[in-house]
């Protein structure tokens, strides 16, 4: 079964490839490199380099490409080659990755109210009255914010136009029209 990990279709760096086996080089020797070499050279850039070891990092790039979002995999699984007397297989090597744990995003948990705090803010809200006698000046100041083109927060537009009757679109202000009429 592949997993979400396992599903891009690029392969892995040339870097990340040749990491893998100068690790495994030096964990196994000739073990590892002659399992791959084929004896027939290929000039490069230059330089000679065996076709059948070029073939095999070409391979293993493809076939590890769905672990490049999760180096730490192909890390853990190199680290565990360490305690095996001989070198993996492809096939072994990709089975080592998948058996690997997927590294875990620490996230802090979410905050916990104070739940007396809480109440106390909730009891102090309900008990807030805009007066009868219209003390609105408050309402007031904001709207001349707004008017001036002061930025205000959309909980303070909401409550002032909301107490002064009005709506308050596009920097103007205007009387609220009843739904009845």
């Amino acid at each position: 079964m592949t997993t979400t990990a396992e599903q891009s279709t690029a392969a892995l760096p040339d870097s990340w490839v040749e990491r893998i086996f100068d690790r495994m080089q030096g964990m196994y020797g000739s073990l590892w490199v002659d399992r791959w070499r084929s004896g027939e050279t290929v000039q490069r850039g230059g330089r000679q380099f065996d076709r059948g070891l070029l073939n095999a990092k070409a391979t293993w790039a493809e076939a590890l490409a769905g672990f490049a979002g999760q180096p730490e995999r192909i890390g853990r699984a190199l680290e565990s080659c360490r305690s095996k007397s001989l070198p993996p297989t492809l096939p072994e090597f990709i089975e080592l990755c998948r058996n690997q744990v997927a590294e875990q995003r620490v996230a802090l948990p979410p905050p916990v109210p104070d739940a007396d705090r809480r109440a106390a803010n909730l009891e102090r809200a309900a008990t807030v009255r805009i007066r009868e006698s219209g003390d609105r000046d408050w309402a007031h100041q904001l709207r001349r914010m707004y008017l001036a083109g002061d930025r205000l927060l959309p909980s303070q537009i909401a409550m002032a136009s909301e107490a002064l009757g009005e709506v308050w679109s596009g920097g103007r202000c205007a009387p609220r029209v009843s739904e009845e009429a």
